[in-house]
C-alpha cells in the first residue's frame, strides 16, 4: 500500500469488521464512532412475535442513529443474529467473580465456558469484541492482590483470544477498580457515573492517559438526567474524545434518544455560539518527499471550520517543494536551508491564524486533530496545548523494532491535563505567546527547539496543557542508520540546552525532568508495577500512575556506566583482584536493554526474535551513541580563549576550605546581582554555564567544572554612601557527593584488605584512593583558576576596581597607560557584540 493510500485505514482481514486503529475505531477506512446502548428484559429464549418485535425495535434504533449494542452473556446466542440483520455492531459481556479468577478450579471452569461461547459467536462479523465485567469490591480487590486479579485476567484475555483472534478484548472498568487495567486490553472500557462536564472532563482526560494508543468508551450507569441534560453529557464525551458511548438500557418499543449530532463535534458544533478561532498549520519540510503527499493529504481532510496550512521548505533537494504545489490550497514559502526553528519562525510570522499548530513532514494527522486541541485550549485557557504521537503500522519488522527502540519523540507530563514538554510533531500554541517570547531560538536546527520554547513559555508564567486524543501518527526512523543519526541529534541539542538551562540537568548531562514520560517506567526493570490511589469514594475515579524514574534505575543502559566496569574491570587485572564485580556490571547493561526489548510496544505481526533482539541492540548502543555526541559537542563549545584579559588582582587564598576571595569597588552602584549575570553570561560563553541559587543553597552560582568537583560562587555587597559599593567574592571548590564516597568507599576497602591479609586487594583499592585524590586535586586547581579568571574579567568589563594585591600585569599596565585603554577598548567591544 502506497504510503499517501495509508492515512486512515487500519489493517483488518475483513474491511466490514471494525478495528481499533489509535485512539478510535475504524471500519472500511474510516471512523466509527460506538454509540450504543443495552437490550432490558430480553432473555436467552425467543418465539416469532418476538422476535418481529425485538427487529422492529433495533430497526427504530437504527434511525436514530444507534451504531451497537453491549449484550449481556444470556443474550449473546439469542439476539447476535438480528442485531447483524439490523446492522448493528455489538459487543458481549461476560460476568466473572474474584473467586472464579483465582481458584484453579473454578478458572478453569470459567476460561471453558467462555471460550465455548466465543466459538459460537466468532462467524458473526457485526461482533465487535467481548467485554470482561469482573465485579469486585475495592477492598475486596486490595485484599485479594491487583497483581494476582490482574495476572489472571491477562490469563483469560489471552485464552479468548486463541480462539477468536480478531475480536477487541477489554475489562468493563469501575472507577474505583481501575488499577485492574492492563495493556492486554485493546481498549478502555469504563462505567461512569452521571457527571458535570467539568469532573467528566477530568475523568476522560485520565482515561485516555491510562490507554495511551488505545480508544476510550464510556458507560454511563443509570440515574442520567433528563433527556436535554443526558444529550449534553454525551455530546461533550464525544467532545473530549471518546471512541464509543453506551447508555443505560432501553425498556420502550424504540430507543428515546437521537444520536444523530452525537459523535466527535468540531469546535463550531461544540460552540455554537463561538466563532472558532482561526489556526494556521505549519509544516516545516526538508528533503520529505518520502512523507510528505500523505502528510498533505491528511491535512486536507481536517474537519475543522475555520485553518489554513503554511508550508515551509527549507531549502530541500528533492521533490518536497513539487509535491506541496499540488496542493494549491495550502500556501507554500521557499527559502535557502537554515534550519528548523528558523523555518517554525518563517511559519509563525506568515500565520494568519490566532492559534498556530506545528506537525512535521513526516507526520500523518487525525482528522480532528484541530477539533480536540482547540477544544481542550479554549476550555481550559492553555497558552499552548499538545498531544500524542503514535508509531504507524511499518510493513518490515526492521523498521518495526527500529520505531519501538528507546529514543523516540515524546511529551513529558506533570498532571493528566499539564505538560512540561510537548513534542515537536504535535503542538499548538496562541500566537500572541510566541510573539511575546521572539519565536523559537535560531541556535536549534534540527533538534531542541521544541524543548527550549517549552520551557521558555513556563519560565514566563504561561500554561502548557495536553490533550491526550488529539493525536498524530508519527513515521520513525526507518533505517538504523536513520535511528542512529537521530540520537546523535538528540545528544547535540542536550548539550546546546545545557548551556542554556544548566539547572534543569543532573550530574550525568540528562535533562531532570520534573514530570513522568508515559509508558517509559514500564521498559526498566523494578518500574513496571505501577502506583494506585485507593479511592475514599466508589464514585471517585481511582488513580493509576507509574513509578517515577531516577537515574539509578536507568544507570545500568548509560555510557558511563559501560565506562564504569571497563575501568573496573583493567584494574581488576591489573591488580590480580577478582573480575566478578565488575562483570556483575557489564552484565547489567544487556540486561536492562533485553526487558526494554521485551517490554516494548510491537505489532502482533512484527512479534519475532529478530525484531526483539534489535531493539534490544539498539536500546544498549542507542544512549551510549546519544551520549557520546552530548559529550563531544560540549567539550567542542567551550572556549578558554574567550577569557582573553589578565586578571588585576591577586586572590587571597584559604588553603584549608579550598576557596579564594577577591574585592572591588564602585561609584555606580552597580550591584551583586549585575556582577552574577556578568559572570554567569560568560561562563555559559565559554561553555561552562553556571546554576544560580533557587533558594535551596547558600552559594549565588554553582557550576561543575568536571566529574569530580563543583565550584560554589558567593557574592556580599557592603553599601557606602554617594552611591559607592564595595563587592566581596568568595569562590570555593567542592568534592562532589559521588567522588566523597568514591573515596571513602575505596579508602576504607583498602584499609579492610590490609588488615585481613589481602595484599593485593589493599593495594588495589589504596591506587583507586590515590588515584581519586590526585585527579581530584587537580580538577579543584583548575576549577577555582578558571572561575578566578572569569569573575576577574567580568569585573573589570564592568569597570570595577580591584581592592586587592595587584597583579604583574596590573603593575605593567598601570606603568604604561597604552595597555590599560587597548584592553578597555577590547572589554568595551565585546560588550557591544555582546
Amino acid at each position: 500500500m502506497a504510503l499517501a493510500q495509508w492515512k486512515f485505514m487500519a489493517p483488518t482481514k475483513s474491511a466490514s469488521r471494525v478495528v481499533s486503529h489509535g485512539k478510535f475505531f475504524n471500519q472500511r477506512g474510516r471512523k466509527f464512532f460506538l454509540k450504543a446502548t443495552r437490550i432490558a428484559e430480553v432473555g436467552d429464549a425467543l418465539d416469532f412475535h418476538q422476535k418481529l418485535e425485538l427487529s422492529k425495535r433495533l430497526g427504530d434504533m437504527v434511525q436514530a442513529h444507534t451504531t451497537g449494542l453491549i449484550l449481556a452473556e444470556s443474550q449473546a446466542e439469542a439476539l447476535s443474529g438480528i442485531a447483524a440483520q439490523s446492522g448493528l455492531q455489538f459487543f458481549v459481556e461476560f460476568t466473572v467473580t474474584a473467586n472464579e479468577l483465582l481458584s484453579d478450579s473454578n478458572f478453569r471452569a470459567l476460561s471453558s465456558r467462555l471460550l465455548h461461547l466465543a466459538t459460537i459467536l466468532r462467524g458473526y462479523p457485526s461482533l465487535m469484541g467481548y467485554l470482561i465485567d469482573c465485579q469486585v469490591e475495592p477492598d475486596d480487590l486490595r485484599h485479594r492482590g491487583v497483581e494476582n486479579l490482574r495476572k489472571r485476567l491477562g490469563r483469560l484475555i489471552a485464552a479468548v483470544r486463541q480462539v477468536d483472534a480478531e475480536r477487541m478484548i477489554a475489562v468493563k472498568h469501575r472507577p474505583a477498580t481501575l488499577a485492574l487495567s492492563s495493556l492486554d486490553e485493546d481498549l478502555i472500557y469504563a462505567e461512569l457515573p452521571a457527571l458535570g462536564p467539568a469532573e467528566l472532563s477530568a475523568n476522560v482526560v485520565q482515561l485516555h492517559n491510562l490507554a495511551e494508543a488505545r480508544p476510550v468508551v464510556l458507560e454511563f450507569g443509570h440515574g442520567l438526567p433528563g433527556q436535554n441534560r443526558q444529550g449534553e453529557l454525551i455530546a461533550c464525551a464525544f467532545g473530549l474524545g471518546a471512541a464509543g458511548v453506551v447508555v443505560p438500557a432501553t425498556t420502550g418499543p424504540a430507543a428515546s434518544l437521537d444520536w444523530s449530532g452525537l459523535r466527535a463535534l468540531s469546535s463550531a458544533e461544540s460552540q455554537p455560539f463561538v466563532a472558532p478561532p482561526m489556526v494556521s498549520v505549519v509544516i516545516c519540510a526538508y528533503n520529505a518527499d518520502r512523507t510528505m503527499r500523505a502528510c498533505l493529504e491528511s491535512l486536507r481532510a481536517i474537519d475543522y471550520p475555520n485553518y489554513e496550512v503554511v508550508i515551509v521548505d527549507d531549502g530541500s533537494r528533492d521533490r518536497t517543494a513539487e509535491i506541496s504545489a499540488e496542493f494549491p490550497e495550502f500556501r507554500l514559502i521557499r527559502q535557502p536551508n537554515k534550519g528548523l526553528s528558523v523555518a517554525r519562525n518563517v511559519g509563525m510570522q506568515a500565520a494568519r491564524g490566532e492559534l498556530i499548530a506545528y506537525t512535521d513532514s513526516d507526520c500523518v494527522v487525525d482528522p480532528h486533530w484541530l477539533s480536540l486541541m482547540v477544544g481542550a485550549i479554549v476550555r481550559s485557557g492553555f497558552d499552548g496545548c499538545g498531544g500524542p504521537n503514535y508509531a504507524p503500522h511499518e510493513e518490515g519488522w526492521v523498521e518495526a523494532a527500529t520505531a519501538a527502540s528507546p529514543g523516540a519523540p515524546c511529551h513529558v507530563l506533570t498532571d493528566d491535563d499539564r505538560a512540561e514538554h510537548l513534542a515537536g510533531c504535535n503542538m499548538v500554541f496562541r500566537k500572541t505567546a510566541l510573539l511575546e517570547l521572539g519565536g523559537f531560538d535560531p541556535q536549534f536546527t534540527a533538534a531542541g527547539d521544541d524543548v527550549d520554547i517549552c520551557w521558555r513559555l513556563l519560565d514566563a508564567g504561561r500554561t502548557l496543557g495536553f490533550c491526550p486524543s488529539a493525536f498524530v501518527w508519527h513515521f520513525r526512523r526507518n533505517t538504523v542508520k536513520a535511528y542512529y543519526g537521530q540520537q546523535r541529534g538528540y545528544g547535540k541539542a542536550e548539550a546546546m540546552l545545557f548551556l542554556k538551562y544548566p539547572e534543569r540537568f543532573n550530574g550525568l548531562g540528562q535533562i531532570r525532568w520534573r514530570g513522568t514520560i508515559p509508558g517509559l517506567a514500564r521498559t526498566f526493570p523494578g518500574c513496571a508495577r505501577s502506583r494506585v490511589g485507593w479511592s475514599r469514594r466508589p464514585q471517585e475515579l481511582q488513580r493509576v500512575s507509574e513509578a517515577p524514574l531516577s537515574v539509578l534505575k536507568v544507570m545500568p543502559m548509560t555510557a558511563e556506566w559501560n565506562v564504569g566496569w571497563a575501568i573496573a574491570l583493567a584494574l581488576s587485572i591489573g591488580f590480580g583482584v577478582s573480575p566478578v564485580p565488575a562483570l556483575a556490571m557489564l552484565v547489567l547493561g544487556p540486561i536492562w536493554a533485553l526487558y526494554y526489548a521485551a517490554k516494548a510496544p510491537l505489532e502482533k505481526c512484527h512479534r519475532g526474535l529478530r525484531a526483539r533482539a534489535l531493539i534490544a541492540w539498539l536500546a544498549y548502543t542507542g544512549p551510549m551513541s546519544r551520549t557520546l555526541a552530548r559529550y563531544r559537542f560540549r567539550r567542542n563549545a567551550r572556549q578558554p580563549a574567550t577569557i582573553d584579559s589578565a586578571p588585576r588582582q591577586r586572590p587571597t587564598i584559604a588553603w584549608r576550605r579550598r576557596s579564594v576571595r577577591l574585592a572591588y569597588w564602585n561609584e555606580a552602584w552597580i550591584t551583586r546581582e549585575a556582577l552574577l549575570e556578568r559572570i554567569n553570561r560568560l561562563q555559559t560563553k565559554v561553555g561552562r554555564p553556571a546554576v544560580a541559587d533557587v533558594g535551596w543553597s547558600d552559594a549565588d552560582l554553582t557550576l561543575e567544572p568536571g566529574a569530580l568537583t563543583r565550584v560554589e560562587i558567593k557574592t556580599a555587597d557592603e553599601e557606602h554612601s554617594g552611591n559607592r559599593m564595595k563587592h566581596h567574592v568568595a569562590i570555593r571548590a567542592r568534592l562532589m557527593p559521588v567522588t566523597r564516597g568514591a573515596l571513602w568507599l575505596s579508602t576504607i576497602a583498602a584499609g579492610g584488605a590490609a588488615l585481613m591479609g589481602y595484599a593485593a586487594a589493599a593495594i588495589a583499592f589504596g591506587a583507586v584512593a590515590v588515584g581519586l585524590t590526585a585527579c581530584s586535586a587537580a580538577e579543584v586547581i583548575q576549577a577555582i583558576r578558571m572561575v578566578y579568571l572569569v569573575v576577574e574579567q567580568s569585573a573589570g568589563e564592568m569597570g570595577l576596581v580591584p581592592l586587592g594585591r595587584p597583579t604583574v600585569v596590573a603593575r605593567m599596565a598601570l606603568a604604561h597607560p597604552g595597555v590599560l585603554q587597548s584592553q578597555a577598548a577590547r572589554a568595551t567591544q565585546r560588550r557591544a557584540e555582546q
